[in-house]
């Protein structure tokens, strides 16, 4: 009985409570506030479902400011949304994945995860179009294609194909000027330019032009011009060097390795890409320079193809499709490096520039290159690994 006095008791005084609340000042506006609290929930709920059926009316693109670019530098990705409805979408959130090779600026990747997963909010009013660029740094060589990006929906997901591809080429790097110019630059015909500078090749000094090396410049020559009686407006005087008049020229990368070489799969993986940016420095210099080029490596592509070949020729759009194709080449023997010379015997061709760069001296590959040579071709042989221990104690 005193259990149930209590809870009369209690009963009792909150009614007494709500009934003072009520007959207060305070009340009206506590019930307005609570019917605005009401009827925002249910207006929201109404708005979230509209939204879910409106998700559609979306459009979503995606592209890369360019269509290739070489490994270190930046290019940005451009997101495209439209809104093709009446009805206002707020807070969409649009989720993609990145590869960890393609940084965003600002943003840290996860070690373990090979992506980048990121999200992009808009707010897209009736028929409202957003363009969102981001800025991306292009770690490492490679062909990339992004596929897909979703919006998350309470029941399931908006799934919208974007597709967007960008080839990073490998970072054209110098090769080393200390090293002797093949045989054919030394001919002596005269043309503009040459691929290789011989240092010791001069017929003498002229006036300094725009767009001359600042190593060109013979200061000497300089000097007794400006003391003399000439006083030229221009007192730069720079080497006058011999060129030569062969314009074709064919690089070769050897992907064998050799079971005695000792290198590793990691020095493997460096050797090759240190390879593919000499070739690209060499390709892009000749290619400017008005030379017929032609690559040709024994590798494995990530379409299946063993064996890389393209004959010489000239142009940028030529120099491109090589790049675009260093771009896809992985790291791995493909067919035979001694046959895709052969291929080149066989044409006859006796005036070409011939520049290979091997894991490992073979045998064979000498005498393939000293036949190249014996025919009139300039042959030079590169060892890769021999490259990349001068490199490496220059930069010591």
């Amino acid at each position: 009985m005193a259990f149930i006095d209590f809870l009369s008791k209690a009963a009792q005084s909150i009614i007494e409570a709500i009934a003072r609340f009520v007959m207060s000042p305070a009340f009206p506006y506590f019930f307005w506030l609570a019917v605005a609290v009401v009827i925002f929930l249910i207006l929201r709920k109404i708005y979230l479902r509209i939204r879910e059926n409106n998700l559609c009316n979306i459009t979503y693109t995606r592209e890369f400011t360019e269509k290739g670019v070489y490994a270190g530098d930046e290019v940005e990705l451009i997101e495209t949304v439209v809104n093709n409805g009446f009805f206002p979408l707020l807070a969409v959130d649009i989720e993609a994945y990145l590869y960890n090779e393609l940084r965003l600026q600002g943003f840290e990747p996860p070690k373990k995860d090979g992506m980048q997963y990121f999200i992009s909010r808009f707010n897209l009013w009736p028929y409202m179009r957003i363009r969102r660029r981001h800025k991306l740094v292009c770690l490492k060589r490679g062909h990339y294609q992004l596929q897909s990006a979703v919006v998350r929906k309470k029941l399931g997901e908006e799934v919208f194909e974007c597709p967007a591809e960008i080839y990073v080429y490998p970072k054209p790097f110098e090769i080393d000027p200390a090293l002797p110019a093949v045989s054919m630059m030394q001919g002596d015909e005269r043309a503009l330019r040459q691929l290789f500078a011989d240092p010791f090749s001069i017929s003498g000094v002229r006036d300094y032009r725009f767009g001359d090396p600042v190593s060109q410049i013979n200061f000497k020559a300089s000097a007794k011009t400006w003391l003399g009686s000439r006083r030229s407006a221009t007192p730069l005087m720079v080497n006058d060097r011999d060129f030569c008049a062969a314009r074709r020229l064919a690089v070769f990368i050897d992907y064998h390795l050799e079971r005695d070489c000792g290198i590793d799969g990691e020095e493997y993986g460096r050797l090759t890409e240190l390879a593919l940016s000499y070739s690209a420095h060499i390709i892009r210099n000749a290619v400017y320079g008005g030379y017929s080029v032609g690559f040709f490596a024994n590798c494995k592509r990530q379409d299946g193809s063993m064996i890389e070949r393209f004959p010489l020729a000239g142009g940028e759009a030529h120099m491109l499709d090589i790049f675009r194709t260093m771009a896809s080449m992985r790291a791995a023997d493909g067919g035979s490096f001694p046959a895709l010379l052969d291929e080149l015997l066989e044409t006859g061709e006796n005036s070409a520039e011939i520049l290979i760069f091997v894991l490992c001296q073979t045998p064979e590959t000498d005498a393939r290159a000293f036949e190249l040579e014996r025919r009139g071709n300039g042959v030079r042989v590169f060892s890769l690994p021999e490259l990349f221990f001068s490199e490496e104690a220059a930069n010591e």
